[in-house]
């Protein structure tokens, strides 16, 4: 399988981007030239960082007036992505709102999730995201065999946040 397009769930904290949505992004513009943030609330203060680390596009869903981000994103994506915008894998940060979210879209979008990765990558047999098991003793590889969008999310400091 070829990754041609790649969503991040970004967020932000007092108008700058996360650590961990800046390592996502890292990531996933090594994997893929077309990469899209999308950000719960209002990305406008941040958007600059994220272009700089590898997003080329950027939703957001604006103010959630204090509804749980979980609900409003994945109602949020799975619109973006019933209305053809959809993208072969989507990244989130192993977080409480990166978990809500994943799990709450896995269940709108019936796919299936693989989380607490610490590498994606791009093989002939689709796309596989590796997993430390056993303390970290064992590294397992797990192969997404059904249709995307595949969803991952990763463990912190699984990446290093450079910019483009």
């Amino acid at each position: 399988m070829t990754i041609n397009n790649i969503w991040v769930f970004a967020q932000g904290t007092g108008g700058v981007a996360t650590t961990g949505t800046l390592e996502l992004l890292t990531k996933a513009r090594s994997l893929s030239s077309k990469v899209t943030a999308f950000v719960g609330g209002d990305a406008s203060a941040f958007a600059a960082s994220l272009g700089e680390h590898g997003a080329t596009k950027i939703y957001a869903t604006g103010d959630l007036a204090g509804k749980l981000p979980g609900v409003a994103l994945s109602a949020a994506i799975k619109t973006i992505i019933d209305g053809g915008d959809s993208p072969d894998v989507i990244m989130f940060p192993q977080n409480y709102e990166g978990r809500d979210t994943i799990a709450r879209l896995s269940v709108k979008l019936n796919r299936t999730v693989l989380t607490n990765s610490i590498d994606i990558a791009d093989s002939g047999d689709g796309v596989v995201a590796t997993t430390p098991v056993f303390g970290g003793n064992i590294l397992v590889e797990t192969v997404f065999t059904g249709p995307g969008p595949h969803l991952v999310s990763f463990r912190p400091k699984s990446f290093v946040a450079e910019p483009a």
